[in-house]
């Protein structure tokens, strides 16, 4: 057989059906069993239904952000971004592990008992064969699972769906916030205790009760006795004054007159000695009146003279004992005085040794004020993380639009479809079979064929033709008989 691939000519549509019409019976043998085998799978394969069901994501804002920042944005790109994380939620082992435990998916042992590398390949093929998908661009979630049992695949998409539901929002909260308040509050306790403890020591050791009752009532105290001193020394003086007077009214020989202003103890004296001065006047101007009239030895003026007498004598006396009482009432008041004075000195000292004792205190205490503070302001943001904490549950809400329920159609296989491939991939397959074998076939077929292939000029060509039925069977006959002959 001569090669000639590069002479061969073009095909034309009578080559195309005479290939078709050579090659027919593999063509026809090809065509059926594709679609035979074909067709025989789609009745034999077991049927596969499909169980799906459909949720709704909501994302709710916190109230503050609303109103502060005006994120109530339903086309928020932030938004939908969450959306496609929640298929990857949904396929969690923390959500997937309880549907596996409940359907018995990872007894694989006839004894019923699942190790754990039985449970996390039943998880693990679970989330495989798990299909979560978004439908176009809103937030509803589309969950379906696939097998052979309807019901099984019904149960398994409506657990996977409950318990997503009620996992779902639990996973917005945070309670790290929480235990980084809470560690720090117990930490700023301890040390708040141990200064405080100290203070209480050092208070115990030196006598303190409170630096700052103490010192208010030390200068409360110190206030009354300098008040007092200023009073008792003003008196002594007042006495030290009416004491010169009448010192100096007896040097001068004169009558002690003195004006009484005041109402203490001597205050009776005085009012004695001038009720005694303003007799005695009165005596020396009845004197002088009888003096006119009488002479020095008449009985009434001699009486008068008597009276006189006796009236100086007492006033003498008067006066002695109250200049004796005014020494005796300023050594008292300067002695009081002292007393006052000493007393202020020791308040003045006891006010510096509390000051001391404040100051050694505050240095043991130092900071205590400051972490009762931060105590409570984080006390207080304790309770607010723990408040925003509790509100991220409610940030998520999923509710179930579509409910699983057991598919009464198979999903797979579609057998009208697959009867139609059946038929495309028999055409395709045995043309291009036939056509195959007609491209590696380089036999001489026609006149333009041998002319191509030879390159010399072709002087006749024999058609086809049939021999007929009798002849043939007449030239067989005469061949056997020669034969026999």
């Amino acid at each position: 057989m001569i090669q000639y691939s590069k002479y061969d000519s073009p095909m034309s549509p009578q080559s195309f059906m005479g290939v078709l019409h050579k090659r027919r019976g593999i063509i026809l043998f090809l065509f059926v069993l594709i679609v035979g085998v074909v067709i025989a799978a789609a009745f034999l394969l077991p049927p596969t239904y499909r169980a799906s069901a459909r949720l709704m994501i909501n994302y709710q804002l916190e109230i503050e952000k609303e109103h502060l920042l005006r994120l109530i944005q339903v086309n928020d790109k932030s938004y939908f971004e969450r959306l496609s994380s929640e298929p990857i939620i949904m396929k969690m082992r923390s959500i997937l592990e309880p549907v596996v435990v409940a359907l018995g998916m990872d007894k694989a042992s006839a004894d019923g008992e699942s190790s754990e590398a039985d449970r996390t390949r039943a998880v693990e093929l679970l989330a495989k064969d798990l299909k979560v998908e978004r439908e176009k661009d809103s937030n509803v979630l589309l969950v379906s699972y696939d097998s052979q049992d309807a019901a099984f695949a019904a149960d398994i998409v409506s657990k996977v769906v409950s318990e997503y539901a009620k996992q779902r929002p639990t996973l917005e909260r945070d309670d790290r916030a929480y235990e980084f308040f809470d560690n720090q509050i117990k930490a700023m306790r301890t040390q708040i205790d141990e200064l405080e403890k100290k203070g209480m020591e050092y208070k115990s050791r030196e006598k303190v009760l409170s630096p700052e009752k103490q010192t208010y009532i030390l200068f409360e105290t110190l206030g009354d006795y300098d008040q007092r001193l200023s009073t008792v020394r003003a008196s002594r003086i007042a006495n030290e004054a009416r004491l010169k007077i009448i010192r100096d009214q007896l040097a001068k020989g004169g009558e002690v007159i003195i004006p009484n202003t005041d109402v203490g103890n001597s205050g009776g004296r005085y009012l004695f000695v001038n009720e005694l001065s303003k007799s005695l006047m009165a005596l020396e101007i009845k004197k002088s009146a009888l003096e006119q009239k009488y002479t020095p030895n008449h009985p009434e003026l001699a009486s008068i003279v008597a009276q006189i007498k006796a009236n100086r004598n007492q006033i003498k006396i008067a006066v002695d004992e109250l200049t004796q009482g005014e020494e005796i009432d300023i050594k008292a008041k300067l002695a009081e005085e002292r007393a006052l004075a000493g007393s202020i000195a020791q308040v003045v000292n006891n006010v510096a040794t509390l000051s001391r004792q404040e100051y050694e205190l505050g240095k043991l205490t130092i900071g205590v004020e400051d972490l009762k503070a931060i105590y409570s302001m984080l006390l207080r943001q304790r309770e607010e993380a723990k408040i925003a904490a509790g509100k991220q549950e409610y940030l998520v809400q999923v509710k179930v639009l579509d409910a699983a329920t057991t598919p009464q159609h198979p999903v797979k296989p579609n057998r009208p479809l697959w009867i139609a491939l059946a038929i495309v991939l028999g055409i395709v397959v045995s043309f291009g079979v036939a056509f195959f074998m007609e491209y590696f076939d380089h036999s001489v077929n026609s006149v333009e064929d041998a002319q191509n292939c030879l390159g010399l000029p072709i002087l006749a060509a024999i058609s086809d033709f049939q021999v007929p039925v009798f002849k043939a069977n007449q030239t067989e006959s005469k061949g056997s008989d020669r034969n026999k002959v």
